[in-house]
């Protein structure tokens, strides 16, 4: 009969799985950051276009497609990367649910606020960004991820200019700022994920 006492290294050998299952989601989120980045980035442009006078598209429709499309993308990704990870852990699900928060607090914030119209259009991309930031920052600890610690630092800073001096044009600065804090970063934890894994391979 197999000995029901833990050993030492079995406990340090799940310990590891945790952590690499942490890693692991933090790398597969750039997935996340990706999609939730052009989809945002995209509908911040076309808010501003309405908002001058340049399209006549309801901001309410063009965040509801964008909600809609962010979370049946993430759904996807989610289970992809449930499959892929070493270990279903309590760490994984905390990132998870980060980032679904964060998600739907931007989706309330620009489906709600700027599609009712009663959120300023001008205030609504600094409040983003600072939902942003929180995320970053929130998530960054558990995978200890340095660039996450960086990137929480410049969402709140942009989003505390964007509250201060806030302007028709907020709409595209926070649209720029999805593409490189958001869509750039995705992509390099992306290249490097694939990088470790090939070099994994070869080791």
């Amino acid at each position: 009969m197999p000995d029901p006492t833990p050993r030492p290294e079995d406990d340090l050998a799940f310990i590891r799985r945790v952590i690499e299952g942490a890693r692991e989601t933090a790398s597969d989120g750039s997935g996340h950051l990706i999609l939730w980045g052009c989809l945002l980035a995209t509908a911040q442009t076309l808010t501003y276009l309405v908002h001058q006078g340049h399209m006549t598209v309801s901001v309410t429709a063009i965040w509801a497609v964008t909600v809609a499309i962010g979370f049946v993308g993430s759904s996807l990704l989610g289970n992809r990367n449930l499959k892929r990870a070493p270990v279903n852990s309590l760490v994984n699900r905390i990132l998870s649910s980060i980032w679904i928060g964060c998600a739907l607090s931007l989706s309330l914030i620009g489906f709600l606020g700027l599609g009712s119209g009663s959120l300023p259009q001008q205030v609504a991309p600094g409040l983003q960004a600072v939902v942003i930031g929180t995320s970053f920052f929130a998530s960054a600890v558990l995978p200890n991820h340095a660039i996450y610690w960086l990137l929480a630092a410049v969402w709140w800073i942009l989003g505390g200019a964007l509250l201060l001096r806030p302007s028709p044009e907020s709409n595209l600065v926070i649209a720029g700022g999805l593409v490189l804090l958001m869509v750039v970063p995705g992509v390099v934890l992306r290249v490097r994920r694939g990088t470790s894994f090939q070099l994994h391979l070869v080791a």
